[in-house]
């Protein structure tokens, strides 16, 4: 499982170098994931107040990797912690690396499945408005 998210997380740096055509990503998007999306950006702007186009192209990114890769992720999260139809998604930087903590919120006492999806460069560093692991945005994905 890991390296087909890995070689997603390759495939989602070079989507990220691309611009900020926000738009078109989710509008590709299944449901749950269109909605997460818009929770990604209202969490953040709670957390900021004003959000970069950059940040929203970031979270649009964050929601097509899940999208992309739910099938994967989902088949280990429920060896995990059982089948559940409702996930805490957490999203937050640790330095440069961008992490994606997936919780079931009814095992509060349970760690969180970590991805890595990918580190940002210096130029997305600067643009990109994300919390560290202290204030993480964290909204629910309903699939």
């Amino acid at each position: 499982m890991w390296d087909i998210l890995l070689q997603a997380a390759a495939a989602f740096v070079i989507g990220a170098a691309v611009g900020y055509g926000f738009a078109t990503i989710v509008e590709a998007l299944s449901r749950a994931f269109s909605k997460l999306w818009e929770n990604l950006v209202i969490a953040s702007q709670e957390i900021f107040g004003y959000l970069k186009e950059a940040t929203k192209y970031y979270l649009a990114l964050v929601a097509q990797f899940l999208d992309n890769n739910w099938s994967e992720i989902e088949s280990y999260l429920q060896q995990e912690f059982g089948y559940r139809s409702e996930w805490l998604i957490g999203v937050f930087r640790d330095g440069l690396d961008i992490l994606i903590a997936i919780a079931d919120p009814k095992q509060e006492h349970k760690d969180p499945v970590v991805i890595s999806i990918t580190a940002l460069d210096s130029k997305q560093q600067a643009e990109v408005q994300l919390p560290t692991n202290q204030n993480p945005i964290v909204t629910v994905l309903t699939v």
